[in-house]
């Protein structure tokens, strides 16, 4: 795609998802903060959203009430050290988005869903992880940090590969070289979900103790690529601001108004429905 292209195209989204010729916002978006809850009532929630038609953009913020290990649609799970999992107490959950494996310990996780219609149906996957992850740069920017794009992949030793951090792929958010939010996509027939994981404090002893003691030592230098905003500012961030200023850096590149808002019945009636069907059940997380 050319630049004069990209530069359309960002047009075309901001007037259509949201502000008008002036630059003003002109469509309205649901925000949901919510607080901890285990993996599978957060996925049940998230795909709940993307599966009941939504009519506007919304955008999710939540935390986990244990530590869980979060791992991709078509992740094959016995690459997962299940008994490394059961004795560090790390619940296991299958994600609706694809990617690899998140230690969900220290970080902010955001669901933003999109309604499926131009331009994220005439763009690749590729584009609309740019597009988004530059609404995600500019929040934090927000925060005062020197945010890059990654311009190429960089791959993580074997032992590390099944995890999304250590793994570097072009557009994701590199503030001093590290990566500090990992993200995965899924479109459905009506709509585009991306999750993803905003590293606030970063501790590798949490992923090294997932790994064989063979493979650790090997893994110390691939973990160097993982960032956290606490690293970048010098202080750990409040939950809230983290929330305020990525809701805003959507709100200045899209348009978008996020509302706060709560979950509907409906919704909240399919998610538990989803959660204690399909996320609850070891045939879905252990079916690859």
């Amino acid at each position: 795609m050319s630049v004069r292209a990209t530069q359309d195209l960002s047009t075309g989204i901001r007037k259509q998802d949201g502000c008008d010729e002036r630059g003003e916002m002109s469509s309205k978006g649901r925000l949901l903060r919510m607080g901890a809850a285990n993996g599978s009532t957060n996925m049940g929630i998230d795909e709940a959203l993307a599966t009941r038609r939504p009519e506007g953009a919304i955008l999710r913020f939540y935390a986990w009430e244990a530590p869980t290990l979060s791992i991709g649609y078509a992740q094959r799970s016995r690459d997962i050290n299940l008994a490394a999992c059961r004795t560090s107490m790390v619940r296991v959950v299958r994600r609706p988005t694809g990617g690899r494996a998140v230690l969900h310990r220290q970080d902010l996780t955001y669901s933003l869903i999109l309604p499926l219609r131009p331009p994220w149906t005439t763009i690749s996957i590729t584009e609309s992880y740019r597009l988004i992850n530059r609404c995600l740069r500019r929040g934090l920017e927000m925060l005062g940090l020197e945010v890059h794009l990654a311009r190429r992949l960089r791959q993580a030793e074997r032992p590390l590969s099944l995890f999304c951090f250590p793994a570097i792929s072009a557009h994701d958010l590199l503030i001093g070289g590290k990566k500090v939010i990992g993200s995965a996509q899924r479109r459905f027939p009506a709509s585009l979900l991306q999750q993803g994981s905003i590293v606030l404090e970063f501790d590798p002893t949490g992923i090294l103790d997932l790994l064989c003691s063979g493979e650790r030592a090997m893994a110390v230098d691939a973990l160097k690529t993982v960032g956290s905003l606490r690293d970048a500012l010098g202080r750990l961030p409040g939950r809230q601001d983290v929330e305020t200023v990525i809701r805003e850096g959507f709100a200045a590149e899209m348009g978008i108004e996020f509302i706060e808002d709560a979950l509907k019945p409906e919704e909240l009636a399919l998610s538990m429905e989803l959660a204690a069907t399909r996320y609850s059940s070891e045939d879905w997380t252990f079916r690859r």
